[in-house]
């Protein structure tokens, strides 16, 4: 039977023992050292289980103490930092809010724009022969030469929207006929999308 080691002065102890025609003793001796080898086990485990919430606690503390430390530190690098680039720092918060302001002026503009272009109708591309309407989503009318290729069978002004409406679809030759076809067409298309929406 294999038993745990009980120190080298109680096996040298139990040893003497035996060689000198005592083999009870120097078994009680090596059992009672197990014995208080559990024991003191049993007592450490104890202790350490009483001691888990007030060791956490001090650890927490610890933890926290450190953290603390490490916000202060952070905190005089942060103010030496400012005081380092404070007029920069005022700079540079000011021309932010002069961009804000600026790009809100912007969008204001691009929205009436928007409108104008809307309220408009068709308004001239930089290409030549191409108008863009913006009223109810995109329309195009650009004017194309025959070409069976494309797709384009004849020389005129051909129609494109936005999905499932008209793509491509020919106008009339002439611009004015053109634009008053393509608007007949938008309306006829709107009025169509408005009868499907619930």
């Amino acid at each position: 039977m294999h038993h745990p080691p009980v120190g080298t002065e109680i096996e040298a102890t139990a040893k003497w023992l035996e060689e000198h025609a005592a083999p009870g003793a120097a078994t009680v001796l090596r059992r009672v050292a197990r014995q208080r080898d559990q024991a003191r086990e049993q007592l450490a485990v104890e202790r350490t289980r009483n001691n888990r919430y007030p060791l956490a606690w001090h650890s927490a503390r610890e933890r926290a103490r450190d953290a603390n430390a490490n916000t202060e530190y952070l905190a005089r690098l942060a103010d030496g930092v400012q005081q380092l680039l404070g007029e920069d720092v005022r700079r540079l918060t000011a021309l932010n809010e002069d961009h804000t302001r600026i790009n809100a002026m912007l969008r204001t503009d691009m929205a009436r724009l928007q409108v104008l272009a809307e309220r408009a109708g068709w308004v001239p591309d930089t290409q030549a022969r191409r108008m863009w309407r913006w009223r109810e989503g995109w329309w195009e009318l650009a004017y194309r030469k025959k070409n069976t290729k494309d797709g384009y069978r004849d020389h005129g002004w051909y129609l494109w929207g936005p999905a499932e409406s008209y793509f491509g679809e020919w106008v009339a030759h002439l611009k004015t006929p053109a634009m008053t076809e393509a608007d007949r067409l938008i309306t006829k298309h709107l009025a169509a999308v408005a009868e499907v929406k619930p």
